[in-house]
């Protein structure tokens, strides 16, 4: 749905955040006030935007996030990983030019991410908002997620979006995954959580299944619950407020979007 509050007004535009969640398909563009209060909601196709998205991707906002997927994601052990050695990874990305291969440390799993965005989609929001922050939306997906994990059994986290799905897989404790797979149905989902429990030889109920992007009356909620006894719904740590139930409903499949402020 697109939403457009009366609350709107273009004269405090400079104490407003724009967030944009941005795929190779669909956008969302999300405006808040300073109490996180949701005053706009549009989601388009990025092919054939509306006028009222053109319209708001041409205002003076003075504060943008974007999260972005990744193009090519590669995981290095932070103990072997140097930063002058990037090259040595360059033939891992579809684009070799170790100038657009960045790098996010994650402390917590003693490894280093070496990712790249689609230059198309890189320089399409570069040029309208030179200014704004870009978050890679698996750095807000493992933020979210390491909260449930423990040192106990087998945790799989699914994010799911623009027919892809995020998967990572944590066994007592220890990080053993995470991959990218293209998935158009439930159906594929499912192959690709069963080939990756049978390649680390789990067995039995999952302790938890950790479930973004979708809600629980969805079908890829329905397939993964019969991996666990439970299934949780990740939920953003950035509380976005709302009295509209159309707008409320739709913020459940933005939970990624809503804490890319905590990582910038």
């Amino acid at each position: 749905m697109n939403f457009i509050s009366e609350d709107f007004h273009l004269h405090y535009i400079a104490s407003y955040t724009l967030f944009i969640q941005s795929d190779f398909k669909n956008d969302y563009l999300v405006v808040v006030n300073e109490d996180n209060e949701v005053l706009v909601l549009l989601h388009y196709d990025n092919l054939q935007p509306s006028a009222e998205a053109v319209r708001f991707l041409s205002l003076p906002f003075a504060k943008v996030i974007i999260g972005m997927p990744h193009q090519n994601l590669v995981w290095v052990p932070a103990e072997v990983y140097d930063p002058s050695e990037k090259h040595l990874y360059a033939t891992y990305f579809l684009d070799e030019n170790v100038d657009t291969i960045l790098a996010r440390d994650f402390d917590d799993l003693a490894a280093v991410a070496l990712y790249q965005y689609d230059q198309l989609l890189l320089n399409r929001w570069t040029k309208i908002f030179p200014q704004a922050k870009l978050v890679p939306n698996f750095e807000i997906f493992i933020h979210q997620a390491k909260g449930y994990i423990n040192d106990q059994g087998a945790i799989l986290a699914v994010y799911v979006y623009d027919n892809q799905a995020d998967i990572f897989l944590f066994i007592n404790g220890e990080f053993k995954l995470y991959n990218t797979f293209e998935v158009a149905t439930a159906d594929d989902l499912n192959y690709f959580v069963l080939s990756i429990l049978k390649n680390f030889a789990v067995t039995g109920k999952l302790n938890k299944v950790l479930l973004s992007g979708a809600d629980k009356e969805s079908e890829w909620a329905y397939r993964l619950q019969n991996y666990a006894e439970n299934l949780i719904l990740l939920q953003p740590k950035t509380a976005w407020t709302t009295s509209n139930a159309g707008v409320q409903q739709n913020l459940s499949s933005l939970n990624i979007l809503a804490d890319t402020i905590l990582c910038v």
